[in-house]
């Protein structure tokens, strides 16, 4: 499986590892050589005895119309907008009190499945199939906007391996008892304050689903720029 996720890279498709499953990514308006890239993605869901769970996908509409047997065996579960931004080096603007916790203590696993609506266990679950994926990152990456000294909500800043000083959020979310005031636009921009000064990345990319107005608002407040195309996600379950 190793070296067919490295000649997709070669190819242009790059690869995110998790416990159950892999993200691949071709947010590029064209590739090389589609009929590869094609056989490459058909190889990796027909692998025998994998231990992998999903397979799952994300290419604007052009690339998928080019990919015939990956499209056949690969079903559609949604669209997002990609966002993009420089930053500059003189960027420092005003940001938000904020906190990096660490991210596997009690505390932090209470608070976050608050914000997240999951159970203690599955909000465990998640974090640490967060530092399988990020070992270097993850203890740096819980990130918690404060509002009068008390807990408002999270964002998990990172830089995405593979991909040139490009930062991320792994995720990002208000608690309930702080939503529709207002404080999304200061999350997100605590966030890309730790990319840009922390983290040192030279760019963001972020990505909502299509129907997420909320999402798209906050990032065009921040100053990040809807790219022309969507892309869709594609899931491929081994279990059927």
């Amino acid at each position: 499986m190793d070296k067919l996720l490295k000649d997709l890279n070669a190819a242009g498709v790059h690869s995110i590892n998790s416990d159950s499953g892999i993200i691949l990514e071709i947010f590029q308006d064209e590739l090389l050589s589609p009929n590869k890239v094609d056989y490459l993605i058909n190889s990796l869901l027909t692998l025998d005895g994998s231990s992998i769970e999903k397979v799952k996908l994300e290419c604007p509409q052009g690339i998928l119309d080019k990919l015939v047997v990956t499209r056949g065996k690969m079903k559609v579960i949604g669209e997002r907008i990609i966002f993009k931004k420089q930053f500059e080096e003189c960027e420092n603007k005003k940001v938000p009190s904020y906190e990096v916790w660490p991210l596997l203590n009690q505390s932090s696993i209470a608070f976050l499945s608050e914000v997240m609506n999951y159970t203690y266990e599955q909000t465990e679950k998640f974090l640490k199939s967060m530092k399988t994926e990020l070992p270097e990152q993850a203890d740096k990456m819980f990130t918690v906007y404060t509002v009068h000294s008390e807990p408002a909500g999270a964002v998990f800043p990172h830089l995405e391996p593979g991909w040139d000083r490009e930062g991320r959020m792994f995720w990002i979310g208000i608690h309930p008892d702080f939503k529709g005031k207002g404080y999304g636009k200061n999350l997100h921009l605590i966030g890309l304050h730790r990319l840009q000064h922390d983290f040192k990345a030279e760019k963001y990319l972020g990505a909502t689903r299509a129907d997420n107005a909320a999402m798209r608002k906050v990032m065009e407040a921040n100053g990040c720029i809807q790219e022309s195309n969507s892309v869709f996600s594609l899931e491929y379950s081994f279990s059927g």
